[in-house]
């Protein structure tokens, strides 16, 4: 990060961080170039580890530096990396940190990509994996051992909404000394800074919030120098860069975050609390609400808010596809973070692959809806809702 944006405020770092001037431009031009001319300056970046020496698209380019150093700035990080999607930052950061024989501490409750990572493929490599609570902190020291090496969080679940104890799980972590890394996609560095309460990597899928059009996808690693630069040379081998006319995007909607994220938050609680008053929804969960097991934790770990939401309808499943298929105005897809509005049930999309008794432990039952509350007008997305809720009720109606 730039030391000249250490005291700036995060609007001007969002608008300003990272942009490279060419000829007078008010933004950063698209460098769609695949190689750049090398100097002795970039002859010895190569000898000293090619991390932000720009030689090769495949490894970084103008583009990709700029959001780089862009999402440093925004979460007060030492050093940051952008890939070509959030599972590719990912994956290339738990194959960096973790060999085999090697264990990792994480959650059932994250995304449904991550889940098969740890499940699926890490234990291939000779991995161990141990799944703890992420509301309890104690549990995820009850589960360290020998070889443990990584702690691995989510700031606030996928699909769940369970909003973790960063602060308590970065000091286990600390004691033990181990890595701490947390997905932070769901909440944003403008909602919170996981690196203030003392973590060592933070991980953003760049095709949500930090994109913001639902036109790109991307993934971002930040946080401590020494640990980002082992992860950038093990992207140069997996191949997860990302190309640089969609850090020409993802610059765009990044300059942007600040004034966004009030709107997707105030829409958000107040849809919030509209749904807990209609009589078809058994269930709202959504961090404005007191209502939410971790409301406390939330107004610490993530004081802003966000735009992310989730209930429950009643009569299941069906019931849900219905509500969701009889929306308008919001529109059935998976991702989130946009400036539009999407919904999803995860049992058939983000998390069909998880198996469904994980899926109902962690809290995924029966009629669980998700929601990525855009910045539309409020009272017209509430309209949409109610449309729908009304569908569900008459299929209810005509079971009866």
């Amino acid at each position: 990060m730039d030391a000249d944006d250490t005291d700036k405020e995060f609007a001007t770092k969002a608008v300003h961080s990272g942009m490279v001037e060419i000829e007078g431009s008010a933004t950063t031009p698209i460098f769609m170039t695949s190689t750049y001319r090398l100097t002795d300056e970039k002859y010895k970046g190569w000898a000293d580890g090619l991390h932000h020496t720009v030689a090769y698209s495949r490894i970084s380019s103008i583009n990709s530096e700029v959001v780089a150093a862009k999402l440093a700035a925004l979460e007060g990080a030492e050093d940051a990396e952008v890939f070509a999607s959030g599972m590719a930052a990912i994956s290339t950061t738990l194959l960096t940190l973790l060999s085999k024989g090697d264990h990792i501490i994480a959650t059932p409750d994250c995304y449904g990509g991550t889940y098969a990572l740890l499940t699926e493929i890490l234990p291939r490599l000779g991995i161990e994996v141990t799944m703890a609570d992420i509301r309890d902190p104690s549990s995820y020291e009850q589960a360290i051992q020998d070889n443990t090496k990584v702690l691995y969080v989510e700031t606030m679940t996928n699909p769940t909404l369970k909003v973790c104890d960063l602060e308590a799980m970065a000091e286990i972590a600390s004691k033990n000394d181990l890595i701490s890394v947390v997905d932070n996609t769901f909440v944003s560095p403008w909602s919170s800074n996981p690196i203030e309460m003392g973590f060592d990597i933070v991980i953003h899928s760049g095709t949500k919030y930090l994109g913001g059009h639902a036109d790109l996808t991307a993934g971002f690693v930040a946080g401590r120098k020494d640990l980002v630069a082992e992860i950038f040379h093990t992207k140069i081998y997996l191949g997860g860069a990302a190309d640089p006319h969609m850090c020409y995007l993802l610059e765009r909607g990044m300059r942007t975050l600040h004034a966004r994220m009030p709107i997707h938050a105030s829409n958000s609680a107040e849809i919030a609390k509209r749904l807990e008053g209609h009589d078809m929804v058994e269930k709202v969960i959504h961090t404005s609400l007191h209502s939410h097991p971790d409301f406390e934790i939330a107004n610490r770990t993530m004081p802003r808010g966000s735009g992310m939401l989730a209930f429950v309808i009643k009569g299941g499943d069906s019931a849900a596809l219905k509500f969701m298929r009889s929306l308008e105005v919001i529109f059935e897809a998976t991702s989130l973070g946009g400036v539009e509005s999407l919904v999803e049930c995860p049992f058939n999309s983000s998390h069909m692959f998880v198996p469904e008794e994980v899926r109902h432990e962690a809290g995924v039952v029966p009629g669980f809806v998700r929601m990525s509350i855009g910045i539309e007008g409020v009272d017209d997305l509430w309209s949409d809702i109610e449309r729908g809720l009304d569908a569900a009720r008459e299929l209810l109606v005509s079971r009866a």
